[in-house]
């Protein structure tokens, strides 16, 4: 059968079959228009963390890797140092800090309780000389009186309060070789002569208490000798402990020795055999001197004065450079000491 191009289409509608069920009802809000609500924080953060949460990851991962890199690289040299040093490789434990004795009501029994000063003998009792012989060229009343100078010295530069604490130097430098006073008034004047001489700061806080007294443990030994220019001298070194008490407020917050400077000294003095020498290098030579100082305060060991090392207000000591021995044991040697 053909169809008749010209003729109208006819259009008609095909309606499916539908069971008898009720028609289906669309809820209202998917009819109603579309509205923006702001988004919160929490949904920011969430959705920027998709975002950019890997690069940031990224990011940290690469730091942390660095900075790891950093440390071993710092521990590496820290380790070879050590090990060229002949350190100890693990840390060292801090000794306890031993209590204070106290009485009944927490005073402090002493300030030389509790500390290796408590056994050492008071001031000059602590000077104790050896028994003088002939020494080559020197007799024994030679050497007698030469260690007698010494001990005396000792005495007004280690002791008397018109060195430790009125800054008068007069009795020791009567004690010198005129040729030698020059050079010690020297050493008082740039405030290098803490070696053999102790001087307490006038503007020392806490003050320095004599009444407490000094105290004190050394040896002295001589020989014949002569130096560097053939004068025959008799050669005598002292090697003291002092230690000096100061009116540290509250002492027995502390551990015992806090109220405590310690100065170590080794001292060799010539005494030139008279026939050698000139009438004004007759007499008594600081020839050397080292020492060093233990909690001592470094601004007024740097202008030649002793001074109790400072504390900050809550009674901490202020960290300063520290000996490189302990002064108290046998093996300390001259030089092993603070630098300010």
């Amino acid at each position: 059968m053909s169809i008749d191009p010209s003729a109208p289409t006819s259009t008609r509608t095909v309606v499916p079959d539908v069971d008898d069920d009720p028609p289906v009802r669309i809820p209202d809000w998917m009819r109603e228009p579309r509205t923006e609500r702001p988004l919160t924080g929490s949904e920011r953060f969430r959705l920027g963390w998709e975002e950019h949460g890997g690069k940031l990851l990224g990011g940290v991962g690469a730091l942390m890797a660095a900075g790891l890199v950093v440390v071993l690289a710092v521990s590496g040299i820290s380790f070879r140092q050590r090990m060229s040093d002949g350190e100890p490789l693990l840390p060292r434990r801090d000794r306890t800090v031993d209590a204070r004795p106290t009485d009944a009501s927490g005073n402090t029994l002493g300030v030389y309780v509790g500390t290796p000063a408590e056994s050492f003998a008071v001031g000059a009792d602590a000077i104790e000389l050896p028994a003088a012989r002939a020494a080559g060229p020197f007799s024994t009343k030679q050497v007698a009186d030469g260690l007698g100078r010494v001990r005396q010295a000792l005495i007004e530069a280690r002791l008397d309060r018109s060195m430790v604490a009125a800054n008068d130097a007069k009795p020791f430098l009567a004690l010198l070789a005129p040729d030698d006073r020059a050079d010690i008034q020297g050493d008082l004047a740039d405030g290098v002569a803490l070696n053999y001489a102790t001087r307490i700061d006038r503007d020392a806080d806490p003050d320095w208490v004599e009444q407490d007294g000094v105290r004190a443990k050394g040896t002295i030994t001589y020989r014949s000798t002569t130096d560097g220019d053939g004068i025959r001298v008799l050669e005598i070194t002292t090697s003291f402990l002092w230690v000096y008490s100061f009116d540290l407020w509250q002492a027995q917050k502390y551990p015992p020795g806090a109220e405590l400077v310690t100065v170590r000294d080794r001292v060799v003095w010539h005494l030139p055999l008279p026939a050698d020498v000139l009438p004004a290098s007759r007499g008594l030579w600081v020839q050397e001197a080292a020492s060093t100082l233990q909690n001592a305060d470094c601004a007024a060991l740097n202008r030649g004065y002793l001074a109790l090392a400072e504390r900050d207000r809550l009674g901490i000591r202020i960290p300063t450079p520290g000996p490189t021995g302990d002064v108290y044991q046998p093996d300390w040697r001259p030089g092993d000491g603070e630098e300010c």
